[in-house]
């Protein structure tokens, strides 16, 4: 195991005791990730700004080539920086091969043994793969180890029909998240059934907090007057109904089901606008909606940065969530749930995912389906019209409630500030 105590491997590497709050923050996916900008980094940016200071953070993640960072979020680096927060690129491998995940595993293990010469060694992984790379990680350079967010991803491709049960994948990726939960000094998840995993049948020794994704509530916060001018940009008359659907076709979600369902609804209220904002090709999903028979006048397709992406919530009256049922996705802890809600609207969910599903049936901010087919959208039809036709205000209003004490940063940012002392307080009082 790796030790900082050398005096010679001091002055080459800078005193251990520099800086005695660094924390590395590992991210196996892009640092303005949507899903890393509108959830973890609330977190870590609330940390610094309010207790300037206390840690610094190294983040490690993995950037896409094709995907150069803008003028705007090379400023946000630079911004970053001015707070106590550092930022080591490395470069993503695309694929699911082999060689590309051994050879991003390797560069990341360099990254965090810069950071463990200089004496950081506690590391906080964001999701289940960059958790199961920094449990190996921590067999050669003993880091303590957060994991944030932890999922079974393996267990989602799994039931998605990704991976095969008997593939090689499979085994390694469920193995070494296993490996990782039993290894780390601190576990957050969204979800009460992975706390009873972990504690109960897994028998973890790590410190669990129940942390559901974060929303900036103060984000997402409605705004009537960019809702008006947004609308007015898309040609859409103020009292017209748009149903939103932000995210990916395919892979963990629904693909074809996803515009499937909108030409069931359309069947019951031809007026129904569909709002659809995705990283992928517009023309791949065009192509889906005109398979099934969805008039181009009655969707959009487009994309957005999370600098601006509330403004496209703002627009719409009602929310999407494509999760195919599974006995895994009780562990997931969707982001679009909580800005959904903090952003007033209700939502279209399936039956066991999450917590999210049991929130929208029992604090009546959302309709929970079997699944995305004719006859259970047909059924929900009633109740998902029942939303559209509430009153606006009073719709938004009780969404808001409920989604700042579900999911609002000022709930949860106390959680992850005892989670994060729980992991540097096992060798030091803050």
């Amino acid at each position: 195991m790796l030790k900082t105590t050398d005096p010679k491997r001091k002055r080459f590497f800078g005193d251990s005791n520099l800086k005695p709050n660094g924390v590395t923050v590992f991210l196996y996916g892009r640092l303005f990730d949507p899903l890393i900008q509108g959830n973890f980094w609330v977190f870590i940016k609330g940390i610094q700004e309010r207790t300037p200071g206390q840690y610094h953070f190294r983040i490690v993640s993995y950037e896409d080539a094709e995907r150069p960072l803008t003028d705007a979020q090379l400023k946000q680096v630079q911004e970053m920086e001015a707070i106590g927060v550092s930022w080591s690129p490395l470069k993503w491998h695309p694929g699911q091969g082999v060689i590309s995940k051994v050879t991003d595993l390797i560069s990341g293990f360099f990254a965090v043994t810069r950071e463990r010469l200089k004496g950081n060694k506690h590391v906080i992984a964001y999701g289940s793969v960059a958790a199961s790379f920094c449990y190996l990680y921590s067999l050669l350079l003993g880091v303590k180890l957060f994991l944030y967010s932890y999922e079974p991803h393996s267990e989602y491709a799994r039931d998605n029909g990704i991976l095969s049960e008997q593939s090689l994948q499979y085994r390694v990726l469920h193995f070494l998240e296993r490996k990782a939960a039993n290894a780390a000094a601190v576990i957050s998840s969204g979800t009460v059934f992975m706390k009873r995993r972990l504690l109960d049948d897994w028998a973890v020794t790590g410190e669990f907090f129940k942390i559901p994704s974060v929303t900036d509530n103060q984000k997402f916060a409605f705004n009537g007057a960019l809702r008006a001018h947004r609308r007015a940009e898309l040609g859409l008359d103020p009292q017209r109904k748009v149903i939103f659907y932000p995210g990916k076709f395919g892979g963990l979600y629904y693909a074809r089901e996803i515009t499937q369902m909108f030409r069931w609804l359309l069947d019951e209220d031809p007026d129904l606008f569909f709002l659809v904002l995705s990283p992928q090709s517009a023309e791949s999903i065009r192509s889906l909606f005109a398979e099934c028979n969805v008039p181009e006048s009655s969707y959009k397709v487009d994309k957005a940065d999370y600098e601006n992406i509330e403004q496209w919530f703002w627009v719409a009256d009602f929310g999407i969530i494509a999760v195919p049922p599974g006995d895994s996705k009780k562990f997931i802890s969707n982001i679009k749930v909580g800005e959904y809600l903090c952003a007033g609207l209700p939502f279209l969910i399936t039956r066991g995912v999450s917590e999210d599903s049991i929130v929208a049936a029992d604090c009546q901010v959302g309709v929970v389906v079997d699944g995305f087919t004719r006859e259970a959208i047909r059924d929900a039809w009633p109740s998902i019209r029942s939303f559209l036709e509430m009153d606006p205000v009073q719709r938004r209003a009780h969404c808001t409630k409920v989604g700042l004490e579900y999911r609002g940063f000022q709930t949860l940012q106390a959680r992850f500030e005892t989670a994060l002392s729980a992991l540097v307080g096992r060798d030091r009082v803050l």
